[in-house]
């Protein structure tokens, strides 16, 4: 009798610590590093990706907080394993193994001119002047490490377009979204672009650090994102700006 006992003790023991187990990791909420790019991350709360990631991990019924700060420094929270994920994430900054969701986004990036300023169509077109980057961002290795471009950062894209305007450089390279609300914002004119001409695109996509755990959890997101595709979620989400130029 007295084993029978202990047995169903143990038995009980054993259900109660499972169950505690399962209820702590459905519970678990989720530490990931983000920072602030116009339209597309405006705060912990606001902005497309945020949005695409509130959408995704509510299919995938998973809890997060979402960690703000500078660019490099969001990127160093991840690097220490401070936060177990990123977004967004861009291979040509990520200096660690990481897993990564499906891409949710095409990052492209174009010339931005003054009024009457031929349009560069390509980085071979930016050699030989002066052009503007936002500091914290990332640019390829084409454009940053030509000695052919002089480089001149700023810690804003509106920075940039100011010093553009000023004519203090030639050329203002960012993403669309970053440069045009940047131009909205502060009511600025006299710019010229075609966001037709792509200088260099690059995908990004959520980054988990590559352990077990974080290997669940892109895979998780990237189903939610692929039924987000599917159910057009994403293109309702993600703000349109392709097609647009000054005359």
């Amino acid at each position: 009798m007295r084993k029978i006992t202990t047995a169903l003790l143990t038995i009980v023991l054993l259900s109660f610590a499972l169950f505690s187990f399962a209820t702590n990791r459905d519970s678990k909420t989720y530490r990931i590093a983000s920072y602030y790019i116009p339209l597309l991350v405006q705060d912990s709360e606001t902005g497309a990706f945020i949005e695409l990631l509130q959408e995704a991990a509510k299919r995938a019924d998973i809890k997060y907080e979402i960690i703000m700060a500078p660019p490099k420094r969001a990127m160093r929270y991840f690097e220490d394993e401070e936060v177990i994920g990123l977004i967004p994430a861009l291979l040509t900054t990520l200096v660690k193994d990481s897993a990564l969701t499906r891409p949710i986004f095409t990052k492209q990036i174009h010339a931005f001119v003054r009024e009457g300023d031929a349009i560069p169509e390509s980085i071979e077109g930016l050699e030989g002047k002066r052009v503007g980057l936002t500091r914290g961002f990332s640019f390829p290795r084409s454009i940053t490490v030509n000695e052919k471009i002089e480089i001149d950062y700023a810690d804003t894209t509106d920075g940039s377009l100011k010093k553009l305007i000023e004519g203090r450089i030639d050329v203002v390279v960012a993403d669309g979204y970053t440069a045009l609300s940047a131009i909205n914002k502060m009511k600025l004119t006299g710019f010229k672009y075609d966001l037709s001409a792509v200088l260099h695109e690059q995908e990004a996509f959520i980054a988990f650090q590559p352990t077990e755990e974080g290997r669940e959890l892109a895979r998780k997101l990237s189903i939610a994102l692929d039924s987000m595709e599917s159910d057009g979620a994403i293109d309702m989400i993600l703000p349109n700006i392709s097609n647009k130029r000054t005359q």
